[in-house]
């Protein structure tokens, strides 16, 4: 690990990983930061974790966010086609040995080219499209995205905070270094007959 004092390898030791969670992309995005904020003592090396674990954990949020949708849209999909589906079987009895709507809608969603096509004519035939289901799923999911897109932002802020207290303590040690050496400078000039 570039940049870290050796005492504190044990404060990167700890990796947030959920099962499905690759540990080689966690460890590339812990050298990438270590080495880019080059953490100077055990306080700026906790940060350096946290930031590193808040970032990793807004990437597994926007993750989520995107497979919500993809759930969103299978039921969107289901609900958009199923007066279709009631207009060719009114009695509900299957006749035609067709497949269920959630069997149309994964097929519609993993762009299966029979499924695709007998949704999209089933969809053509109420006045809709593709956009329509887009948009029929963003509604079904808008009170979950909210609330992940928050967690997401909240996550960020906390980032970010961080990367200013380090920017703030370095800060604030410069000017006390400065200041250290123009009081030596000033104490040399002071004695110099």
């Amino acid at each position: 690990m570039p940049a870290i004092l050796p005492h504190l390898d044990f404060l990167f030791a700890e990796h947030p990983l959920l099962p499905d969670e690759d540990p080689v992309q966690y460890d590339a995005l812990l050298r990438s930061i270590v080495q880019q904020v080059k953490p100077i003592d055990v306080i700026e090396a906790i940060w350096v974790k946290d930031i590193v674990d808040l970032i990793w954990e807004a990437k597994r949020i926007r993750r989520w966010r995107s497979q919500i949708f993809v759930q969103a849209q299978l039921k969107a999909v289901e609900d958009l086609i199923l007066p279709s589906l009631k207009n060719e079987d009114p009695m509900g009895m299957n006749r035609f040995g067709g497949p269920a709507p959630d069997a149309l809608a994964a097929g519609w969603v993993i762009a299966s080219e029979i499924e695709k096509e007998r949704v999209d004519t089933m969809l053509e035939s109420r006045g809709l499209k593709a956009s329509d289901v887009t948009a029929h799923a963003f509604l079904m999911s808008l009170t979950e995205i909210e609330s992940i897109d928050r967690l997401v932002s909240m996550a960020d802020q906390r980032r970010d905070t961080l990367l200013r207290e380090i920017e703030r303590k370095r800060a604030s040690f410069d000017q006390r270094a400065r200041a250290a050496a123009t009081d030596i400078i000033d104490a040399d000039d002071a004695n110099i007959p």
